[in-house]
């Protein structure tokens, strides 16, 4: 009898602090949306950035919200403490900035050359060296500002007592969308706005600093070792599969335009369903860690676990239904409220099924091949959340001969 009240103690916290997060990450879509909408003459004169922004967004929640999960793993094992400063947070937070910096470079590359391989160019063929140094600015600017947020989530709600492992992932997702858009469109203006050969010397000191953020390599730093070794092959393929996610969902354009309002519900979705996969990532990480559970099949207690995320499912897409409803009656987009909600509502509980398995399955996999599941099982996640979530939103809407 204790167990099962404890167990419901247990599972209460866990929905009211992840509700809270998650209410404020959905949010978070809202202000993406105006953003886009006040900013939409510089993606007309320069497109490429409508390629950028997805990897841009993706690639900040993976980098610091994998360093949320990692704090959060830290103050549970007491490798690290609210009242000092450590050197296991320097080697976190000189960790994050190279793989900033690195993947920075790596995703104007890659944009680049599709950009150009599209044709997709402000009245041709865009500048290497433009795109390069849109993503560097903003990534480096992102950095700063995402480094303090997410310590500051972290301590703050383990002063509180919450779980951090319950909060940071969809707040720290909430403030990369708030805050990369906007420094993305900075960026673009600070680099057109310069001439070529300001342009070059910027481009050679970014290069500097990346080479030189790997000089810890050196130093003996294991933590930063470890993060840079096993999260950067990851956030490559990541970052590649949120760079074609754009042309993936392309290729479902008729449908989506058929029901136009699906396309207003679908970032939130997408958003939701990785911020719920970040939060199981996080809590198995730590369990794993502290050796609460152990690799193998799911224990009884991960089972409660995954019914207060369908539990927070039954909150939180409805509400995306709505929102998106909303929104489409305002921009004279028709919808039925009844079938936005029950079509968001499925889809997420199919979603959150497959990211409970998805979730337990690769931390267990990870743990196993001696990779620290903090550094990779989100980034992977939430990458994979892109398809796996279009196909249950779709695959409903199909179903239930919506679209």
């Amino acid at each position: 009898m204790r167990i099962r009240i404890a167990l419901g103690r247990e599972m209460a916290k866990d929905l009211k602090e992840s509700v809270f997060a998650l209410s404020f990450s959905t949010f978070g879509i809202l202000l993406t949306a105006i953003t886009l909408g006040v900013f939409t003459d510089a993606l007309r004169d320069f497109p490429a950035l409508l390629i950028l922004i997805p990897p841009a967004i993706a690639m900040r929640g993976h980098i610091f919200s994998s360093l949320g999960s990692r704090l959060g793993t830290y103050l549970h094992t007491g490798e690290l403490s609210v009242e000092e400063k450590s050197g296991t947070a320097t080697e976190n937070i000189y960790g994050s900035f190279t793989l900033s910096f690195s993947m920075s470079l790596y995703l104007g590359v890659v944009v680049w050359f599709i950009a150009n391989h599209l044709g997709i160019g402000g009245g041709g063929h865009i500048s290497f060296l433009s795109i390069i140094l849109i993503s560097y600015l903003a990534g480096f600017l992102s950095a700063i500002i995402m480094t303090a947020v997410t310590f500051t989530i972290a301590f703050a709600s383990y002063r509180k007592g919450w779980n951090p492992d319950n909060v940071t992932a969809p707040l720290i997702t909430l403030a990369g969308d708030v805050i990369t858009l906007p420094l993305l469109f900075l960026s673009f203006h600070i680099v057109t706005g310069i001439g070529i050969s300001v342009q070059t010397l910027i481009f050679l000191l970014f290069i500097g600093a990346t080479i030189l953020s790997f000089y810890p390599f050196r130093c003996g730093m294991p933590h930063f070792r470890r993060i840079v070794r096993e999260s950067l092959p990851v956030f490559m393929l990541c970052g590649l599969l949120s760079t074609f996610s754009g042309t993936l969902l392309g290729s479902n354009s008729e449908a989506l335009l058929s029901y136009a309002a699906l396309i207003l519900i679908l970032p939130a979705f997408l958003e939701d369903g990785g911020a719920i996969g970040g939060i199981l990532a996080a809590r198995f990480s730590s369990a794993l860690h502290t050796g609460e559970i152990s690799p193998g099949a799911v224990p009884k207690k991960v089972l409660p676990l995954f019914l207060t995320m369908h539990i927070i499912g039954f909150i939180m897409f409805p509400l995306i239904g709505i929102f998106g409803f909303v929104i489409a009656t305002f921009f004279s987009v028709s919808a039925s409220i009844y079938e936005m909600v029950l079509i968001s509502l499925i889809a997420g509980e199919l979603l959150i099924f497959i990211v409970n398995f998805l979730a337990f399955y690769l931390s267990m996999f990870s743990f196993r091949m001696g990779i620290n599941p903090d550094n990779v099982v989100i980034p992977v996640l939430t990458s994979t959340m892109d398809f796996v979530g279009t196909i249950c939103l779709l695959g409903i809407a199909f179903m239930l001969h919506v679209v």
